[in-house]
This record gives C-alpha cells, structure tokens and sequence, in this order.
C-alpha cells in the first residue's frame, strides 16, 4: 500500500481507494438497537493532497451530523508518509481515532495486535472479494473495503495501428506487438515497464501461474522460488533487456512512466483509473487517441492485476463503537461512497457501488471495474506484509535482473530467504 498510495499522490494529488457497502441495511440515523445515535468520534482519512477532495470528506461529516442531531463527527487527515506511525503510537498510547481509513496491507498488522474491531457481516458478493481478503485474518474481517483499484492496459490507439497490432491479450502478444512498435513508430519506446514499481512485477508471477507467498497453520512461507515467478521476472525484465524500454525506466517510478505516456515517448502502459483520469486531465487531446484493456494474461491464462486501496476501521480502544460504525456505513452507501470515488478515478469496493458508478457502461472505464472485479487480487494478508514494504526488498533485486546482473531464478530464491527471514521476524 505505500508506494501504492505515493504514486496516486504524485499523480493526482490524492491517495489510494476502494469502498464498501451498508453491511447491515439499517439506516444511517439509527443505532444497531433501534436507538437514537449521540455523542461523538474522531476520524482519520489519509491526505488526498486536494482542497476538493478534502471537501467531499468534510462533507460527509456535516451531512451526517444534519442528519443525526446530538452528533458530532471530527475529521482530521494524516499523511500517508506519517500514517503507519501515527498509528502505532495512539495504540501503544491508548489515544486510537474512533474511526480511521487504512491501507490494506496493514490492517492485517493492526488486527494482530489485538487493536483492531471485528467487522461481522460482510456478505458474499456484497463485496470485491479480493479486498475482503486483505481485511481478513484467522478467518475474521477487520476492515470494510472503502475504495479501490486495480491496472490495466492503457495504449496509443494510433501507435499500435501504425505498427499494424491489435490491443495484446496474452503474454505473448504483448512481446510481439513490443517488437513491431519499435519498428514502425521510431523514437517511441513500446512499454512504460518500471524497476520501482512491485506493482507492476509482482501480479506477473500471479499471472504465470504462481504464487507470491502461501499460509502454513498460522504463518506465511515465501513462494516466490518457482519456476513460475522466475518465468514472470524474466518475462518483465526481457522488456528492458530488448530496448523495448527506456534505460531510464530501471529507475523510474509509475509517475514517470505516465508522463512519459503523456509525452509520447510510450506506447503502452499497465496504469489504474486514476492513471487513465490524470492523463486525459493533463492533457486532454489524448482522450481520442487512447484505448484500454484488461491486463494481458500469462502462461496461467489469467491476467490477474493487484487491488490496492484501503480500508475503514475501528479500534478496540474506541469508545464509540456504535457510532463509529454508523458513519462508515454512511460514507459506503452508494451514492455517497461515488461523491468520493468519481473524484479520484478509484472504484468502490462493493458490488452496488461500482455498478452505481457508471464504469461498466463506459466503455473506456470498464476494463478498470472488469478488472477490479474479475481478475484482481491482493498481496499475503500476512500481519508481516507491512514490514516487507518497508524493507523494500523487492525493487532492488529486480533491477539487477533487469539490468543483466543476475539471473530470474536467483533473484526470486534470494527474494524467498529475505521474505522468510521477514515472515519468521
């Protein structure tokens, strides 16, 4: 979720999303018991970097306590960048938010601290079911999924033309229609691929048939060496290795590649809505020259993207359960969870709220609900996935296979003993 999270801030002075649903169907103004709701909460949500976003959440806030008189509803917005810390210090210090907005790779972290409330409820369906797995741990959910997305293809309509090839589909069609683009449209690199980006690499290894991490009793065991996760590194790595990129790619990060996009120096990019949404909003001309796609599938024959976005929690500690829990549901009605979603080029994480939003009758949009809905997924659920992140151990080893200096097989054993090492920690 960090660099998930920092890349939508560079690109759109906003954060990372997916959202939920009214679990129980009550209304908003009422308590579980039928009661009349009081009293007040504080609230956490990530800094969007936008007055106007911000203004949406405010928003949210005032229309709630309109409409339960005896209310009130205190939103403070925390950097992503200080988030994960300010955390740990309210829990360690008893002083926990009511309500807060969590990345979805931490919220396995915080439930296994005990700091986290269960949220019970979550029907089948009712929500992206891939988001709920990232909230569950030992079988429970912890968060409701707020907003959400996943990449897809974004690509030259006019570029691909040129070089006489249909949107890839496959693996391998994204290998041949690379090769004919840098025949036919000289000066421009086929594919914005990124030695920083672990979510544009990873979901390959998911793609060629393998796995990331698998669950043994209560811990996690790396997977990542396979033969199918070295498969996908070297598939990922072979772009840069035939000049299909650029060399600077090996050090750029997914705002680059996108204005490299923007730029025409790319041809094809895997980038989410909000991607799509800052593209055409940078630079408008674009929008009759772009295409979208579902990401194109690996040997697996599944083209499976990362779904990365947050969660809305509460916290044992809260002392306001009942109020906390109302205004979730709230904010994850369908048309209020759009009010947020619609401004940032997320989807929501329920299944009414990505209908409710127009993508999958858009037929440059729908690829990213398609995606999200179909064929999306998400890191181990592991309360040491955070740890991970933050070790950043993933990028570096990459580059080097990018680069020549190591071969896929070892770079994704290395990777297994430095992820175990971790997981065992």
């Amino acid at each position: 979720m960090r660099r998930f999270g920092l890349a939508v801030a560079a690109l759109l002075a906003t954060v990372v999303a997916a959202c939920g649903g009214d679990d129980n169907n009550a209304p908003a103004d009422k308590a579980s018991t039928g009661g009349k709701l009081e009293g007040s909460i504080s609230v956490w949500i990530m800094d969007p970097g936008s007055p106007k976003i911000q203004g949406v959440v405010n928003q949210y806030g005032k229309d709630f306590e309109a409409a339960n008189p005896g209310t009130k509803v205190d939103i403070q917005f925390v950097p992503w960048a200080q988030a994960h810390d300010k955390f740990v210090t309210a829990i360690a210090g008893g002083k926990v938010p009511d309500v807060a907005e969590m990345g979805t790779t931490w919220t396995p972290e915080f439930a296994d601290q005990g700091a986290l409330l269960e949220q019970p409820g979550i029907g089948d369906g009712e929500y992206v079911s891939s988001l709920v797995d990232a909230a569950t741990l030992n079988e429970k959910v912890y968060g409701k999924p707020w907003y959400a997305g996943a990449r897809s293809l974004i690509y030259r309509k006019d570029m691909l033309e040129k070089a006489g090839v249909e949107p890839p589909k496959t693996w391998d069609e994204m290998t041949a229609a690379a090769k004919a683009i840098k025949e036919k449209n000289k000066g421009v690199y086929p594919v914005g691929f990124t030695g920083l980006s672990e979510h544009m690499y990873l979901p390959t290894i998911w793609q060629a048939g393998g796995e990331i991490a698998t669950q043994e009793g209560d811990t996690w065991k790396s997977a990542l060496n396979s033969p199918q996760a070295a498969e996908a590194i070297d598939w990922y790595s072979s772009f840069y290795k035939e000049g299909y990129v650029p060399k600077a790619a090996v050090g750029w990060e997914e705002p680059d590649a996108q204005t490299a996009f923007i730029n025409g120096d790319v041809a094809m990019l895997i980038a989410g809505g909000w991607g799509y949404n800052s593209i055409i909003a940078t630079k408008p001309e674009l929008e009759e020259k772009i295409g979208t796609a579902l990401t194109p599938t690996g040997p697996s024959g599944k083209g499976t993207a990362f779904a990365g976005g947050s969660h809305l929690v509460q916290f044992t500690e809260s002392g306001n359960h009942e109020l906390g829990a109302a205004f979730i549901d709230f904010m994850l009605q369908p048309d209020q969870l759009n009010k947020f979603t619609g401004e940032i080029g997320f989807l929501p994480g329920t299944t009414a709220g990505i209908e409710a939003s127009g993508y999958l009758e858009d037929p440059q949009r729908k690829p990213f609900a398609e995606q999200l809905l179909k064929a999306s997924a998400v890191y181990p659920p592991s309360p040491k996935w955070g740890g991970l992140e933050g070790a950043n151990i993933f990028d570096g080893q990459i580059q080097k296979v990018m680069k020549g200096e190591q071969a896929a097989q070892d770079a994704v054993a290395e990777l297994a003993t430095k992820m175990d090492e971790e997981f065992a920690g």
